[in-house]
């Protein structure tokens, strides 16, 4: 049959972007067509390079402030070195989102979405019901900080506040604009980039070598969850050998994210749980004139409950993970969230 004008034809790309894979767990994902032997070392390799390049570039741009600023560093001193060193510090790991986002994009050649849920997208009631969750076990755990620091520990009770009003307003309007980045690009970093470039290493069952016992363990949310729950605590004890606590507060905050990341399918119940938590620790940090923390890994990695290098951390830290996930396993279930992606997916 002859028409005028004749169809179109259909255009097919090689170079277009790897759906989701079918009825996989959140850690698979990364696991596409377009998935070969190579793609995790050289994400890693081209991670490496853009994180050093962005380091170099922070420096530059706080050296160039400093010396914009004065020598007129005392700590009680209000000037603008004082907050653009607060906003650097969380820029340094908000920063990640781009990066992060790029190396799924272009990198591994598949759709953004996939690194936040098994739907393909970011699910923002989910993000929202999960965000609302955790204010309750934040709240908990800082109305049981003070009696148990005067029990257990009285100095880490601060005997008073300093910094001043002006400081104070201008670093909330800091931590209220740049915390959600930031929490954000370190979730999509640990418990999103990290947790699929290790679960994507096992073969499935129907490749080459997936029947094997090594490739049934390498596929299986173990190693991911491990992975991805643990490597910032490793790097902050290698980093602080004395932070005994804070690197096992660390570890279990982590792997009680990263569970969670694979048990809802998805980055929400991470996300929301450290924004909270940052923006309280962030506070208070501000509000105890202990901005300098900020940026070094006391606060930022994971948003860590009060009493931060005593065993108080890590008790504070096992309740608001316990409740925080009992809670969210219960709400996940009651309203069907999804736990893996769709058998055939096609999005556009």
């Amino acid at each position: 049959m002859w028409a005028w004008p004749p169809p179109r034809p259909v255009r097919t790309s090689e170079f277009a972007c790897a759906e989701l894979p079918g009825g996989e767990s959140y850690h698979r994902l990364g696991r596409t067509s377009r998935f070969r032997w190579w793609s995790t070392p050289l994400t890693l390799a081209v991670f490496a390079v853009l994180v050093f390049f962005l380091w170099m570039a922070i420096i530059l741009a706080v050296t160039i402030v400093a010396i914009i600023g004065g020598s007129g560093l005392a700590p009680d001193s209000v000037t603008l070195s004082t907050i653009a060193e607060l906003a650097f510090g969380l820029l340094s790991s908000a920063l990640f989102l781009p990066i992060v986002l790029f190396l799924v994009r272009v990198v591994q050649w598949r759709r953004i979405g996939s690194l936040m849920s098994v739907e393909g997208r970011l699910r923002w009631g989910w993000l929202a019901r999960c965000t609302v969750v955790a204010i309750v076990p934040v709240a908990l755990c800082a109305a049981l900080f003070l009696p148990l620091a005067k029990l257990l520990q009285p100095g880490l009770v601060p005997s008073e506040a300093t910094g001043g009003t002006e400081v104070f307003a201008a670093a909330m309007t800091v931590i209220v604009l740049l915390v959600p980045f930031q929490s954000a690009a370190e979730e999509l970093t640990m418990r999103g980039l990290l947790m699929q470039l290790v679960g994507a290493v096992g073969a499935r069952s129907g490749e080459r070598g997936g029947g094997s016992a090594v490739s049934r363990v390498l596929r299986s949310p173990g190693p991911a969850v491990l992975a991805s729950g643990t490597l910032f605590a490793v790097l902050y004890l290698a980093m602080h050998p004395g932070e005994v606590w804070t690197a096992a507060a660390l570890a279990a905050m982590g792997l009680g994210m990263a569970w969670l990341t694979w048990r809802t399918g998805g980055l929400e119940a991470a996300i929301g749980l450290h924004v909270v938590n940052s923006l309280v620790q962030f506070t208070l940090c501000v509000f105890e004139g202990r901005m300098e923390q900020i940026g070094t890994g006391l606060v930022v990695g994971s948003g860590l409950p009060l009493g931060a290098g005593s065993p108080l951390v890590l008790l504070l830290t096992l309740v608001q993970v316990g409740l925080y996930t009992l809670a969210v396993v219960w709400l996940a279930d009651r309203r069907g969230v999804r736990r893996r992606s769709a058998e055939a997916t096609a999005l556009r």
